[in-house]
């Protein structure tokens, strides 16, 4: 009885943390924006600030799966090979096939999702790490899309109102924006405001109270891990719709920007303590970060390590506030 009491009060708990995570990360956002402000004129300009948005969407709609995940207590690091896999999919089905766009890009979030599955499934059935599985499973669906492609890159030809989800605006918003911000806006509603968000907390808590308590816990990992796959095939979808072509090295290095994000976000990466807001804010901090640096002149390479460098110390510093609240 004392574990199930516990269990319920936690979630109450973590949700002023997070709050507190939350405006902790948008003030680095806006003390990072003053002061590259000054680095470049071109900075604060809305053709520039919609570019980053634009830009940034990808790896943000990533972001918001692996708040659920990490919450969960879990981890995916195949997420980026996975837009790879769907991506040369949506292609295939769209160039070779004669499919509608429209329905290669459903397929291509359905392929995500069972990606999802394979990740989770497998993690559970053999009852190893989801870091181990993602690590496996990364190569896996790399390999399939480089193999099945001849590693070469697939140009869409036509035209089509599909391509509008990569290229358009919406109300002077650009539609990979728009789509980032409703997956964030639904994402964090359902992780805050329902059973089931705290629920994936909960698991990611105490799997073993949340077990007692009545919690279906294998299933609410398993659905995570969809849901980060479901994810990654709409944002497949989008890059695709953007840029009208498959390429190789398509998602590359994803996986660890969009971890970045979750954590910078304030969410640990033990499990039980996960924000989708946060996690944008930590996307927007990145996104602002690699703009500034490239319109300052940085080299690409030193524009690497401080990118690194800026995580590391947002990370050390979330971490200490963690530590002295508890």
């Amino acid at each position: 009885m004392l574990e199930e009491a516990d269990l319920q009060e936690r979630p109450k708990i973590r949700k002023k943390k997070i709050k507190f995570d939350e405006l902790g990360v948008l003030g680095a956002v806006i003390i990072l924006g003053a002061l590259l402000s000054f680095g470049s004129p071109y900075f604060l300009t809305m053709t520039n600030l919609l570019r980053v948005g634009r830009q940034m969407a990808y790896i943000g709609i990533l972001a918001v799966g692996m708040a659920f995940v990490i919450g969960s207590g879990q981890i995916d690091i195949s997420c980026g090979r996975i837009i790879t896999l769907v991506t040369f999919f949506s292609a295939w089905l769209i160039n070779s096939v004669g499919v509608n766009p429209w329905l290669a890009f459903i397929a291509g979030i359905l392929l995500g999702g069972l990606c999802g599955l394979l990740n989770g499934g497998l993690s559970l059935l053999l009852n190893v790490n989801p870091m181990i599985v993602t690590l496996g499973t990364q190569y896996l669906f790399w390999g399939l899309a480089i193999a099945l492609s001849d590693s070469k890159p697939i140009v869409l030809s036509g035209d089509s109102s599909y391509y509008w989800l990569g290229q358009g605006e919406l109300l002077g918003v650009p539609v990979p924006l728009a789509v980032f911000l409703i997956c964030v806006l639904i994402g964090q509603i359902v992780l805050c405001r329902t059973c089931y968000g705290r629920h994936v907390l909960a698991v990611g808590s105490n799997a073993i109270a949340s077990r007692y308590a009545g919690i279906r816990d294998r299933r609410v990992l398993l659905s995570t891990m969809v849901l980060m796959g479901l994810l990654a095939g709409l944002s497949a979808g989008v890059i695709l719709a953007q840029f009208q072509a498959f390429d190789p090295n398509t998602g590359a290095f994803f996986e660890m920007n969009t971890i970045a994000s979750a954590v910078i976000g304030g969410a640990d990466l033990s499990g039980g303590y996960a924000s989708v807001l946060g996690a944008m804010f930590g996307t927007v901090l990145i996104g602002v970060l690699n703009n500034g640096l490239i319109l300052m002149g940085i080299s690409a390479y030193w524009n690497k390590a401080v990118t690194g460098s800026v995580i590391l110390i947002a990370v050390a510093v979330s971490a200490g506030f963690k530590a002295s609240r508890k």
